[in-house]
């Protein structure tokens, strides 16, 4: 079995950094996060510690978490199933009594969560975005993280994040095989571009889009006062529209992304005004876009949304790419010819007492009648 090392914020100098595309993006994007601490990048990650595990030439960033009430889902289960998918979700329902009904039953599910230490946990390969993206992993090296994490970190949690079965076959068949609980994080589309720009929808977005007075401006190019432009735009998109528990970048992230090149940048300018950016990452054939915002002020018919997803699409058919979509908006992007496939947050819990399991044990019976309606309406 080949050896796990792991480093810290202390000892940076030790890391070898392989002479890769994936070695010298981890080193652009990790060595600031080690350096000045995740909240300087993400406002809402509290109470985390960012070490790095690296096994041969594969670097795998994780997050060492405790309870903090405002954190990110990116970093807090607790965040994820209680406060973002349980309380903000219910509001959604736009129906009095049963958003009543389903909070008095969610209280004491909460404080017992609480109780049982959900949120003592180390996340595996989380570069504390929404979606996480994998190098190649042999079995060799599943195997060795699995095994190791456990021992490592005798008192936590260890779940690795973003597991699904299109993508990462080999990761999720060995961690279940190795004794690891599959549990619903989010239902994700992937789209291919080239079979996404033959479809009807598409098409007519082409037409309804060829002459939009918009420019598209590379990220680079990108003045310090346009990119806090575009913080704003992703802002009233993902926390104000969705939810403050999504991450919360901050300017420095902004600029680390455009001078460092941890995201592509791509903005829409009209009249001199930023009204529309995505920013993607590219890893092992797949792309994604972690930023992604517009002006929500502004009439629908300008198109922006419809417009970033073209935008997407090109860049993804231009390096022969699949699209990781993320999650929401399914209606919006199966029509386009997405695809949907079940994520996994893939959790490890034997090493830990029964009071400590028994939460997983729960969310895992939950996710189990979860996910058939997940499916069924496209979520």
């Amino acid at each position: 079995m080949p050896a796990v090392q792991f480093h810290t914020s202390k000892n940076t100098d030790q890391i070898v950094w392989p002479e890769t595309e994936d070695g010298s993006y981890a080193r652009r994007y990790l060595l600031p996060f080690l350096a000045d601490g995740p909240q300087a990048y993400i406002r809402n990650v509290h109470n985390t510690e960012l070490m790095v595990a690296q096994v041969g030439e594969t670097l795998i960033p994780l997050t060492v978490t405790d309870f903090h009430a405002d954190n990110s889902y990116i970093c807090s289960p607790y965040s994820h199933y209680i406060s973002y998918g349980g309380y903000e979700e219910v509001q959604r329902l736009d129906n009095p009594p049963a958003e009543a009904l389903i909070r008095a039953a969610l209280h004491p599910v909460a404080w017992y969560f609480r109780r049982a230490r959900l949120d003592r946990v180390v996340y595996v390969n989380n570069w504390l975005l929404s979606t996480n993206l994998y190098p190649q992993l042999d079995e060799a090296t599943i195997h060795a993280l699995s095994q190791v994490l456990p021992e490592m970190f005798p008192d936590r949690t260890v779940i690795f994040r973003s597991v699904d079965e299109r993508r990462n076959p080999l990761l999720l068949q060995t961690l279940r095989g190795r004794g690891y609980r599959m549990v619903l994080s989010r239902q994700v589309w992937y789209m291919q571009p080239e079979e996404a720009r033959r479809t009807r929808q598409v098409k007519e977005d082409v037409r309804a889009l060829r002459h939009h007075p918009y420019a598209v401006v590379d990220g680079k190019t990108l003045t310090d006062d346009e990119l806090s432009r575009c913080l704003e735009l992703y802002n009233q998109l993902y926390l104000e529209k969705y939810s403050y528990y999504n991450p919360q970048f901050t300017t420095a992230f902004l600029r680390l992304a455009r001078d460092a090149d941890i995201l592509q940048l791509r903005a829409l300018r009209r009249d001199g005004q930023i009204n529309g950016v995505m920013g993607f990452f590219v890893r092992n054939g797949l792309m994604t876009q972690p930023l992604f915002g517009y002006d929500t002020r502004l009439p629908v018919e300008e198109g922006l949304y419809r417009l970033l997803t073209l935008i997407t699409l090109q860049e993804g058919q231009e390096r022969n790419l699949l699209v990781h979509a993320s999650g929401g908006v399914g209606k919006f992007k199966k029509i386009r010819g997405g695809k949907s496939v079940i994520e996994y947050n893939a959790v490890y819990d034997r090493h830990l007492p029964i009071q400590r399991r028994l939460p997983w044990r729960i969310l895992q019976r939950i996710s189990a009648a979860a996910i058939p309606i997940f499916q069924r309406n496209d979520f």
